[in-house]
């Protein structure tokens, strides 16, 4: 009798661990797409997520769970948590794919007979040797050949012009590396869209005052032409009484401040105001003016690149989040440099403050919902070979962080340079705490941080001050400046208020864009990458990816210093 029930128990046993065996569901693993270098070394980096195991991970990746603990030696420690970022060995031939960037172009050399037998298909198809590149309203043949790594003078002679000048929607052929000019030069079909009759000028040769960089002969042939009056809408919701379009109001009081100062200068200005609470505006007229400033909404942003289809530029100009339609349109140009450019910048700024005593210390929070600001500064940091120790934890964890810092940082002869990769605030706030109970224990400490972390009213500015905290941020206003009080004073003068943030944000944009077409006339958008134009509240770089968009580079340096003062370093 007891041998049935030790059997029936027995029984029960494997059925209730069956059962459980059968609710337990793991989370399937995707080979992750971002890739990261790390050591000299080519990672994977995997966000782990809620069921996931080193054992699955391993098996996905096709690696060893003893590669996954060599690769991340906190494994041990802390064991494998879901939000965070798992570093994930490359095989060797996956490595050596990833790392090679070199251009088809630079191939292995052939011999003469396979060369030939190449050849064969070319002279079948003769399309093969060019690509065609059709004109747009903004480009110049400087433009056309920086972008295809050619000369100037290799377009003009394979597409058998006779002068720079270009028309509108032109087709050029442009020959793929290795093929070479044809004797008789093709006739490059042409198609202008006429609106007006234009007779072609014959300008005698006047000296010009400007000085022009004499690199190479096609650098000193254009000369831009300023505009005498620049033509521009103001799209924003302006809504009498609706407390929710208060900011787009400082916004459009900046801007109109800046439009005084400006013609103060002598330049002339069209304005046109749209109130986005009346309705869409007449696509016909927005496409005449020199380019768009607004919607400030990422939604609205969409709805109008849609409509313009590039027939003019338009400019994001407050919300960070339109960032990502960057590379989906090329007429699109965000005003605020993105969240991605700032982490960048925070790296290379870690970068240029470590010395060879100092310690880097990556601290991100355990079970984090968003683990977007980890990811990508992580991936910064690892881009430029900066070697890191990673301290991840969850608020739970309370008064076990610190003796975790105490075996993690270095106390004497080195600055421990902290990266706080989050933007939760209570999770900052934790750190910052904890960091503050470092510094009475005698270690040396330096604090990076996203920018949103100024904008925690939680956390107490003195604080942040004690960690010296140092923060790459696309906006910041110092009022120290001159420029700055005499904004201020006339701003307060015309409008009886303070400026906000929204205010100088107008300011700055409008004026930097409206010089930009004044100077530069129809190529302006070419010459956004020459020089850092500095405003009171943000500064524009803009930098052309190789879909011919643009982003804006130029971020700010605040350093939150011990003495309770905060200076912009650029």
């Amino acid at each position: 009798m007891k041998r049935h029930i030790a059997l029936l128990a027995s029984l029960l046993l494997l059925s209730g661990a069956a059962a459980v065996a059968q609710e337990y569901v793991p989370t399937p693993v995707t080979i992750s797409s971002e890739k990261v270098k790390f050591n000299g070394k080519v990672y994977y980096a995997h966000p782990v997520l809620e069921r996931q195991t080193l054992f699955s991970i391993s098996k996905a990746y096709g690696v060893t769970e003893n590669d996954l603990y060599e690769a991340n030696p906190s494994l041990r420690e802390t064991g494998l948590q879901k939000g965070t970022i798992l570093l994930i060995p490359m095989k060797q031939k996956e490595e050596d794919k990833a790392s090679r960037k070199e251009p088809a172009a630079q191939a292995q050399p052939q011999p003469q007979a396979q060369a030939q037998a190449q050849e064969k298909p070319r002279e079948q198809e003769p399309q093969a040797e060019y690509r065609e590149h059709v004109v747009r309203w903004y480009e110049d043949l400087e433009d056309i050949a920086r972008r295809y790594n050619m000369s100037v003078q290799e377009i003009m002679d394979y597409n058998n012009l006779k002068s720079r000048k270009l028309t509108t929607r032109q087709v050029l052929r442009i020959p793929n590396p290795g093929a070479k000019a044809p004797a008789v030069a093709p006739v490059v079909p042409v198609v202008v869209v006429v609106e007006e009759t234009v007779t072609e000028e014959i300008v005698p040769e006047q000296p010009v005052e400007e000085v022009v960089p004499q690199q190479e002969e096609e650098d000193t042939f254009f000369v831009d032409r300023p505009k005498d009056v620049v033509d521009f809408t103001l799209l924003l919701p302006l809504k009498v009484g609706n407390t929710a379009t208060e900011a787009n109001m400082d916004f459009y009081s900046g801007v109109l401040m800046a439009l005084r100062d400006l013609e103060a200068d002598g330049l002339k200005v069209n304005m046109h105001v749209q109130d986005l609470y009346s309705g869409m505006p007449d696509v016909e007229a927005l496409c005449k003016g020199d380019f768009v400033l607004g919607p400030v909404a990422t939604r609205d942003v969409e709805v109008m690149l849609q409509m313009i289809e590039g027939r003019v530029p338009l400019i994001s100009p407050l919300d960070q989040k339109a960032a990502s339609l960057s590379t989906l349109y090329s007429s699109f140009i965000q005003a605020p440099a993105g969240t991605e450019n700032q982490y960048e910048d925070l790296a290379q700024w870690i970068q240029d403050d470590l010395a060879d005593s100092d310690k880097v210390l990556f601290v991100s929070e355990k079970n984090a919902s968003n683990v977007q600001a980890p990811v990508n500064i992580r991936t910064a940091l690892a881009r430029r070979g900066i070697e890191y120790q990673i301290l991840s934890y969850a608020l739970a964890d309370g008064r076990a962080v610190p003796d975790s810092l105490s075996r993690t940082l270095v106390k004497k002869g080195g600055v421990n340079r902290v990266v706080v990769a989050s933007e939760s605030e209570p999770f900052v706030g934790d750190v910052v705490r904890n960091l503050g109970i470092m510094l009475g224990k005698g270690y040396d400490i330096v604090m990076y941080a996203p920018s949103k972390v100024r904008g925690f009213d939680s956390i107490d500015g003195s604080a942040l001050h004690a960690v010296s905290s140092h923060i790459s941020t696309a906006y910041h206003v110092n009022y120290g400046s001159p420029r700055v009080d005499s904004f201020v004073q006339a701003y307060r003068a015309l409008f009886r208020t303070e400026p906000t943030q929204f205010a100088f944000q107008g300011y700055d944009t409008a004026t930097y864009f409206v010089k930009m077409v004044a100077r530069y006339g129809n190529h302006w958008m070419n010459k956004m990458s020459l020089e850092r134009s500095r405003g009171l509240h943000t500064d524009f770089l803009f930098e052309a990816d190789e879909n011919d968009c643009r982003h804006n580079i130029a971020i700010r340096r605040i350093v939150y210093q011990p003495d309770f003062t905060t200076v912009l370093l650029h």
